[in-house]
């Protein structure tokens, strides 16, 4: 039943796509680092990659991204095309997995402009795909969906959060996730975040953390980002770091 509701709204999309296209230029709205995802979406004629290696320090071992990579794409002025996957190297297990993860494909939609206190809102709908046979890869598909909201407060702070449901293919069973990230904005090029997470099975563990990080925008198409945090996980603290960039190339119009 879920996925057939996941499938019905990707072609809900997929209609309202058909709305007029625009190819204005729009901010450089990243995804990275952090947990929490922007409620913007990338303008038509625009490619953007989102690319970083992660690190995680778990007490049975370490977790290497190398890299983690998101690409988007407009298809109208209010929604976007996604696809994102990781190249994994775990050494928690005494089998130590290497190989990439999933294909994650998806629509972002953009449905509410802020108004007053009514936050800035998408909706951002996944299909996660499994490529091959391995431990990396789960048994069946799986999808995602998630409520995107900022309120901005000034020119410099914002605050954004996410609510939504996973289910990763692993298991027949869902992850509740949440995020709550402030931002603020000390110069027009440097960006600096704080922010909680949580991912709850409805069977199973919790995983409850903090992150922060900076962003520095070079041009109007490149901007760079470090972060770190700390989570828990069934009473076991984690440490991540996270180092990447983002470029946007736009395509060139007659």
């Amino acid at each position: 039943m879920t996925k057939r509701i996941v499938f019905l709204v990707f072609s809900l999309f997929m209609i309202r796509l058909a709305c007029a296209q625009s190819d204005e230029l729009n901010e450089l709205t990243v995804d990275r680092p952090g947990i929490a995802e922007s409620p913007f979406t990338v303008a038509p004629g625009m490619y953007q990659f989102e690319t970083g290696f992660d690190y995680y320090k778990r007490n049975t071992g370490n977790i290497y991204f190398l890299p983690v990579t998101l690409f988007r794409t407009g298809l109208s002025k209010n929604a976007e095309l996604r696809v994102s996957v990781k190249n994994i190297q775990d050494n928690t297990t005494s089998g130590k997995l290497r190989g990439i993860s999933p294909f994650t494909i998806g629509i972002k939609t953009h449905i509410i402009e802020q108004s007053g206190w009514i936050p800035e809102t998408d909706i951002l709908a996944n299909i996660i795909v499994p490529v091959g046979r391995s431990d990396l890869q789960p048994g069946q598909l799986g999808h995602d969906m998630l409520l995107l909201f900022q309120n901005d407060f000034s020119p410099k702070t914002a605050l954004n959060y996410n609510v939504g449901l996973v289910w990763d293919g692993f298991s027949s069973s869902s992850i509740f996730t949440s995020s709550v990230c402030f931002n603020y904005l000390p110069t027009d090029r440097l960006g600096l975040f704080i922010e909680y997470f949580d991912f709850i099975r409805k069977k199973g563990t919790e995983e409850h953390g903090i992150d922060g990080g900076i962003t520095y925008r070079i041009d109007t198409h490149v901007q760079l980002d470090f972060s770190s945090g700390i989570s828990r996980v069934s009473s076991q603290t984690n440490f991540f770091i996270s180092s990447g960039f983002t470029i946007r190339l736009v395509k060139k119009t007659m």
